[in-house]
């Protein structure tokens, strides 16, 4: 799984789910284990900028972190910056926990 960048967190939030899902094998506890190689699914901080649309990605919004998971076998290590667009009034970090 790669940084999201451009989506918004009800995206990221979907797509995180579909990979847990569909590409990581449970192996006991909180182990994952990728399903196309066996491989251990790592996890990487990411530091996201949370902004409006309509600022560009350059505006004022706050960071958040977030582990993105991934085969370190299989895919490309996840990029420390990415960005989500976010409603007015959103709160990011308790859709993120949830």
């Amino acid at each position: 799984m790669q940084t999201p960048h451009h989506v918004s967190v009800d995206a990221f939030v979907a797509e995180k789910g579909f990979f847990l899902t569909t590409a990581c094998l449970e192996c006991g506890g909180e182990n994952l284990k990728c399903a196309g190689c066996g491989t251990r699914i790592k996890w990487e901080v990411a530091f996201i900028s949370t902004h409006r649309i309509s600022e560009l990605c350059i505006g004022t919004g706050k960071i958040v972190q977030v582990d993105i998971p991934f085969c370190p076998r299989c895919e490309e290590m996840p990029y420390l910056r990415g960005c989500f667009h976010v409603r007015d009034g959103q709160d990011v970090a308790a859709q993120l926990a949830a």
